[in-house]
């Protein structure tokens, strides 16, 4: 689905049309480059300059994991998510350096096992 536009005369705000539509409207000078827009889903307004609608649509197609996370999940999720995998790899870190002498001597065993054989 495209992503909609609203845009501003300085009289009205018009809207939403596509973003189609509203390069057209720029390139026949309907509207110029210092117009401001703001996409359907969003209420943050900016120039019509700083809207990139191939990069608007592939971000719609394929939104980051970040995003994804923050339309998605609440913040205290996501941290709680983050320390838990911190606390897991905290202690896959510290067996990993605890048991690393047993598994020397098992690699030792292997070794003399493959050499014997």
């Amino acid at each position: 689905m495209a992503r909609r536009f609203y845009y501003d005369t300085g009289e009205e705000k018009i809207g939403p049309i596509s973003g189609e539509e509203l390069l057209r409207l720029r390139a026949s000078g309907e509207i110029a480059n210092d117009t401001w827009v703001r996409s359907e889903n969003s209420q943050t307004w900016r120039p019509m300059h700083s809207v990139n609608l191939r990069e608007e649509e592939e971000e719609l197609r394929n939104p980051s994991l970040i995003k994804l996370l923050l339309k998605h999940a609440s913040w205290s999720t996501i941290i709680m998510a983050v320390a838990i995998g911190v606390i897991l790899i905290a202690l896959i870190i510290g067996a990993v350096s605890l048991l690393w002498p047993l598994f020397v001597v098992l690699l030792a065993i292997w070794l003399i096992n493959k050499a014997i054989h």
